[in-house]
């Protein structure tokens, strides 16, 4: 009878630490890929379409204010150089918000940070369609992408920096949406991206300009004025719409700038407060315009310790801080982008060349990385989130189909 007693007691207590541990503990973000490397899970994008959302949605703060306040000043944005610089200002009789400027992309702070978060709505409403905030997506990007709204941001970006507005950063993000939303067997999808499409041609023809002219003083850059980003971006949009002038001349200026352009030190990334590797962003176009035969060979004098099982290590260590806040976030970012870039290289890298060893050692990396950056991300600190959300997304599926 004891016994019998003492079994029930176990029993109960089993069932309540299950339950317990159950609803305690918060769901996971990801889930683990065959090859052990993260990707999202169905909670994960909950979360982040969340975030996500709410930036979108919130037009303060916005760099608007430093941007007029702090940098023109604007009583005296009077001079013709500002106003070749800001033509838009000379429409407003005081000082306008975010939403008066840019009604698709007035939150998250700046435009490309809005950019991309919309893009990061579309590959999760994409991916998973039937996430508990799918509805709110859908109503979002509705607005968003109203083809008035819409004309009026292609009015701003043409009239605006001489009409290179956010280019190549912002820019090569609305290439990505409309990249993403191609091919989309969805109505609305279908719908959204005919309305977007004035702005995203202007965009691919500035793209056609731009580097048929212009060489960047950076051309490795892990900040807003990233050549090999941009040209990334630009080179997916081309692939993806039949833009074969465009594609051309992405691949005609990444070999200018990187087939010989010798060796980068991936290892002493990254430099001041970049946000993203740039290093690696060369790579992420390379791997693109090169077949893998030719990648690996031009990877083995670019960045050989990526293919040397006893090197790796050096290039993937985590720069660690115990502050993730303000600029320091900015390393966050860096990691995430990292993934990114290391996702794509997987994709392209021929698989007999890289042992298992080898592999492990990447995915090990990759899943340190974004448990590291997560650290920052979701803890209402809007510095983070406005632009966090969307590089975790892209991070684990940006380059899945």
């Amino acid at each position: 009878m004891k016994l019998r007693i003492k079994m029930k007691s176990l029993l109960l207590l089993a069932i309540v630490l299950i339950n317990y541990y159950s609803f305690s503990q918060e769901p996971s973000l990801v889930e683990t890929r065959e090859d052990g490397r993260y990707t999202l899970s169905s909670e994960g994008a909950s979360y982040f379409a969340k975030l996500s959302l709410d930036c979108a949605a919130k037009g303060a703060p916005h760099f608007i204010e430093r941007v007029y306040k702090n940098r023109y000043k604007w009583k005296y944005v009077d001079t013709v150089s500002e106003k070749d610089y800001w033509p838009a200002l000379r429409e407003f009789e005081q000082e306008p918000s975010a939403k008066d400027l840019w009604p698709s992309f007035y939150g998250c702070f700046d435009w490309h940070s809005s950019v991309h978060n919309h893009w990061c709505l579309v590959k999760l409403l994409k991916t998973y369609p039937n996430i508990a905030e799918a509805k709110a997506i859908r109503e979002k990007l509705q607005m968003s992408f109203n083809p008035e709204n819409i004309i009026k941001e292609l009015d701003f970006v043409q009239h605006n920096e001489f009409g290179f507005f956010e280019f190549p950063y912002g820019q090569s993000w609305l290439l990505k949406v409309a990249d993403e939303l191609a091919g989309w067997e969805d109505p609305d999808a279908k719908e959204w991206l005919e309305n977007i499409s004035p702005l995203v041609q202007y965009i691919a023809t500035a793209h056609k300009w731009y580097w048929s002219n212009i060489t960047p003083e950076e051309i490795v850059s892990g900040s807003h004025d990233s050549p090999s980003m941009g040209l990334a971006f630009a080179y997916d949009y081309a692939v993806t719409f039949g833009d074969d002038e465009l594609k051309t001349i992405v691949e005609s200026t990444a070999l200018k700038f990187y087939k010989k352009h010798g060796y980068k030190d991936l290892s002493k990334e990254p430099l001041d407060y970049d946000f993203m590797s740039g290093g690696l962003l060369v790579t992420d176009i390379m791997r693109k315009i090169l077949d893998p035969k030719k990648l690996k060979k031009w990877l083995g004098k670019y960045a050989p310790e990526l293919l040397d099982e006893k090197k790796v290590s050096s290039v993937m260590q985590i720069k660690k801080t115990d502050k993730h806040d303000e600029y320091e976030s900015h390393w966050d970012g860096y990691h995430l982008n990292r993934i990114w870039c290391l996702n794509g290289l997987l994709s392209s890298l021929n698989p007999k060349n890289m042992s298992p060893e080898l592999k492990k050692k990447w995915v090990q990396s990759m899943n340190e990385m974004w448990d590291y950056a997560q650290e920052s991300i979701g803890k209402g600190n809007y510095d983070i989130d406005h632009w966090l959300s969307s590089f975790s997304v892209f991070a684990l599926i940006g380059y899945e189909d």
